[in-house]
């Protein structure tokens, strides 16, 4: 099946962003939870990543985002992988600087939209996927790593890695934000 979730990770503390986000922080956990929201702060890399089990969390807090971004550098990651969708996104200064998305159920496998100005190391990121998307053919979709390799080189975590207890100061759960009623959309209840 794959995953389908948005990460996010900025350099303000776990309570910030949730803060910012209009999150509640729940309960500590002892592991990296599995299936279910939530926020940690890596010891290595002094990045706080929040977990989301909604693939468009990401795309849907942008304002949010900007608003947080212009204190805290902030990127924004949403992947599914039932399709090979990626994207990542930096923002700073209250907007965005750079974008880079792949949509791999089209016909053109090597899909990829960049916007702004990209970070070092991107030329050589892409250039390596598209050299091994050229040599492994149509069974494998390198080019949908790209994305997701580009925002890691900064703070060191993609979607399939395993955090352990001892990489982080503490998983904190989050309550999942609720959804409003079609009733409630419709009339602003």
């Amino acid at each position: 099946m794959g995953f389908r979730v948005s990460y996010l990770a900025s350099k303000a503390s776990p309570e910030v962003l949730a803060e910012s986000l209009n999150l509640t922080i729940g309960n500590p956990e002892n592991e990296m939870p599995v299936d279910d929201w939530w926020i940690a702060k890596i010891k290595n890399s002094d990045w706080t990543l929040l977990w989301s089990e909604s693939e468009d969390f990401g795309q849907n807090s942008v304002g949010r985002v900007a608003e947080l971004s212009k204190r805290y550098e902030t990127y924004i990651c949403d992947l599914n992988e039932t399709v090979m969708w990626s994207s990542a996104e930096f923002w700073k200064d209250g907007r965005q600087i750079w974008k880079v998305t792949h949509a791999g159920d089209g016909d053109d496998i090597f899909d990829l939209s960049e916007t702004g100005a990209t970070p070092q190391g991107f030329s050589e990121l892409k250039q390596m996927h598209i050299a091994a998307q050229q040599n492994d053919g149509e069974d494998v979709d390198h080019i949908f790593e790209i994305p997701l390799d580009l925002a890691a080189l900064d703070f060191g975590f993609r979607h399939e890695h395993h955090l352990e207890q001892s990489d982080v100061e503490a998983f904190l759960t989050i309550a999942r934000p609720q959804r409003k009623s079609l009733f409630s959309r419709v009339f602003g209840r």
